[in-house]
């Protein structure tokens, strides 16, 4: 049997090759992690772009403009858009001086959410005299009631003037509408899409980002494909983005790879455009 031990000859070569072997499968473990980071990252921003299209798309399909209540869009600019944004919409069955009562079966109330007092106002449309739409605002909490022919019906605390009372009643559509300002904001060295309500004093809340400066850019245009900025001439609302991967975008440990961008661009046209 032999008892030799190992020389140092033999021992160095022994660590040598551990040496290597160790430093291999570090690099290659190294690449696997920047490999699965990049590939999150890109799903991550894919998913960016889709929130903001799927966002931007929810907020403008529904507005619309008529010659009484004007448009929906209050304001288009490059950067974003403001705009009365429906969160319910039904009938009436009832009005006095201090509420409206809407019809709430499931074929007549449609809502969003509930309304809410000092967030919501309302819309209501005339059914005598002139057509027109009457513009209240919501003074309290809803509450649950009969119309006068017994089926369920939502009461809408609201004040109306005589004169708009006259116009109103039973048959008068009513809309419940909250002013939404959605618009790009900088933070952290990138570009981000945020949405507040304008009848708060709350900041911009994000929506979706990051995006490359500047990556978010809103184009309106007649229906003839005009370009063009009055808000009341607007039929059709494009947005075109481009996303940044996050840590890019300062979200996280800073990058040493490149940073990676990728692009979405849409259209939306407004619901009664003509």
């Amino acid at each position: 049997m032999n008892q030799k031990g190992l020389s140092l000859l033999e021992l160095l070569i022994a660590l040598g090759l551990t040496g290597v072997v160790a430093l291999l499968a570090w690099s290659i473990l190294q690449t696997a992690a920047f490999r699965l980071r990049d590939r999150s990252e890109h799903m991550g921003m894919e998913h960016s772009l889709r929130v903001a299209a799927s966002v931007t798309r929810a907020l403008l399909e529904p507005l619309g403009r008529d010659s009484t209540a004007g448009s929906d869009l209050a304001l288009a600019a490059p950067g974003g858009v403001v705009a009365r944004a429906v969160r319910g919409s039904g009938v009436l069955c009832g009005a006095t001086p201090d509420s409206l009562m809407a019809r709430s079966g499931p074929d007549w109330w449609t809502e969003l959410r509930a309304p809410s007092a000092g967030r919501d106002s309302l819309l209501v449309g005339t059914v005598s005299g002139p057509e027109r739409w009457v513009a209240v605002v919501l003074d309290a909490g809803t509450a649950s009631a009969s119309c006068p022919d017994g089926a369920p019906a939502l009461v809408l605390p609201a004040r109306v003037a005589p004169a708009d009372l006259a116009a109103i009643g039973a048959g008068s559509p009513v809309r419940v509408f909250e002013p939404i300002e959605l618009r790009s904001y900088s933070s952290s060295g990138a570009e981000w899409l945020g949405m507040r309500s304008m009848t708060s004093a709350g900041s911009i809340q994000p929506v979706a980002g990051p995006f490359a400066a500047p990556g978010v850019n809103f184009s309106y245009y007649t229906n003839a494909g005009i370009s063009v900025t009055a808000p009341a001439a607007v039929a059709l609302a494009g947005i075109d983005l481009t996303g940044l991967t996050e840590r890019a975008g300062g979200v996280g440990v800073a990058r040493i790879s490149q940073a990676r961008t990728d692009s979405a661009a849409g259209a939306v046209l407004l619901r009664n455009a003509r």
